[in-house]
């Protein structure tokens, strides 16, 4: 059976006890239940979940807490085995809420094991998206509770507005990503497109440490939103979605609630990034209008109209900011791999304009970069899909806004941030 997610109310969702997340059915023939329950079985992951477990805070005073059954691990395990859940993908996810249950959702190692646990037993995707979001969560929170923020004199960028900014960004991703896993039985509702972009940002806010500079932490807001924006766009491109109106629409007013602070805080930001991109090339302004202009007027192939102002607006940009001239000068001593230089047609590839852009900042360029592909794949779905669409929905206008947001925050780290 699947679950509904209650409205948000801005605090986090309620889950029922151990063992009653999901109502075990008749059993399954899906073949991944074996395999997911053989991984889990024998990886070592799993032995450093319990680990964790048995570490966390709620247990210090509990020792009588010895027993992996009490912890929910082999309950979890047993249940994936016997295949008493519709799906390996249903009884998965029934155990990690079980167990999130006992460790809670502020257990940074934990919530970092079961986000391994997901990426090695069910690969990237829904699930898997869920517990790096949850993973994600947890770092910002450390982030915003250290010195940068906690000194006496914290700096004059280092506001109340921005730590909340910062939270609330995370904190809808999760909301966004525990609705789809408790809707997704295996449906695939979210792919590699926002799946792999997740964990690199995970990466990325992993190695920040507790004293970030102004320009990673802005980064990491900026990256964060654009992430956000493909975690909508992905999943309002899922077959599944696209084959059910109902659905579509309710997938759709979730997209817009996630994508509530990058619409909040988008005029905040627009003077500063409209004044830098006309400094580059004014074509590059009215391409990113042109696009909310289709948002506005919603005509039938929104979407796919949107995706090309998108693409187009970052592909104009990071032409005029890294010409061949300078770029091909640079190339020689940059470090980069040949065969990233020129693609098939032999041009330059956008990956090396945006890292010479960057040059300095090697891993805001590379989720630069990561961001850009992804909008670059979701653009030729939406162009694959354009012909048989008779008219806008609310999913396509709703994925225009995620692709033309997202490419507005790629554009924000590019060229607005002050580098240190």
């Amino acid at each position: 059976m699947v679950i509904q997610a209650a409205a948000d109310d801005g605090e986090d969702d309620e889950v029922p006890g151990i063992g009653n997340e999901v109502e075990p059915t008749s059993t399954s023939s899906d073949p991944a239940v074996a395999a997911v329950a053989k991984i889990i079985d024998t990886s070592r992951i799993y032995g450093d979940l319990f680990r964790q477990l048995q570490a966390g805070p709620a247990f210090q005073a509990a020792k009588l807490l010895q027993d992996q059954d009490l912890l929910g691990t082999k309950k979890f395990l047993a249940d994936v085995q016997k295949s008493m859940f519709p799906s390996a993908l249903t009884g998965f996810a029934a155990g990690l809420r079980s167990m999130d249950q006992v460790a809670g959702r502020e257990h940074l190692k934990y919530l970092k094991a079961t986000a391994a646990l997901s990426e090695l037993a069910v690969g990237p995707g829904t699930l898997s998206a869920w517990r790096t979001s949850l993973q994600i969560e947890s770092v910002i929170g450390e982030i915003i509770k250290g010195p940068v923020f906690k000194v006496p004199m914290p700096p004059v960028w280092a506001t109340e507005e921005f730590r909340k900014s910062l939270s609330l960004t995370v904190h809808r991703q999760v909301y966004m990503t525990d609705w789809l896993a408790r809707m997704d039985s295996g449906r695939g509702l979210l792919s590699e497109i926002s799946s792999r972009p997740l964990s690199l940002y995970r990466d990325y806010l992993g190695s920040l440490g507790d004293s970030p500079t102004r320009f990673e932490l802005d980064s990491s807001l900026h990256a964060g939103l654009g992430v956000n924006g493909l975690l909508g766009a992905d999943a309002l491109s899922s077959e599944t979605v696209l084959g059910d109106a109902d659905l579509e629409v309710e997938v759709a007013d979730r997209v817009d609630d996630l994508l509530s602070p990058q619409q909040a805080g988008r005029l905040d930001v627009l003077e500063d990034l409209r004044r830098a991109l006309t400094s580059i090339d004014t074509k590059v302004v009215e391409m990113l209008e042109g696009g909310w202009h289709v948002v506005r007027q919603a005509p039938p192939a929104a979407a796919e109209m949107a995706a090309q102002c998108a693409v187009e607006s970052i592909d104009r940009a990071i032409r005029a900011a890294a010409p061949d001239s300078e770029v091909e000068k640079w190339l020689p001593t940059s470090g980069r791999p040949e065969k990233e230089w020129r693609s098939s047609n032999g041009r330059l590839t956008r990956a090396v304009r945006i890292r010479y852009i960057m040059r300095g900042h090697k891993d805001e360029a590379k989720m630069a970069c990561t961001l850009v592909d992804n909008i670059i794949s979701l653009q030729t779905q939406a162009t694959a899909r354009a012909q048989a669409i008779k008219h806008a929905s609310a999913g396509d206008l709703s994925m225009a806004r995620c692709l033309l947001g997202t490419a507005e925050h790629i554009l924000t780290v590019l060229f607005v941030i002050e580098r240190d």
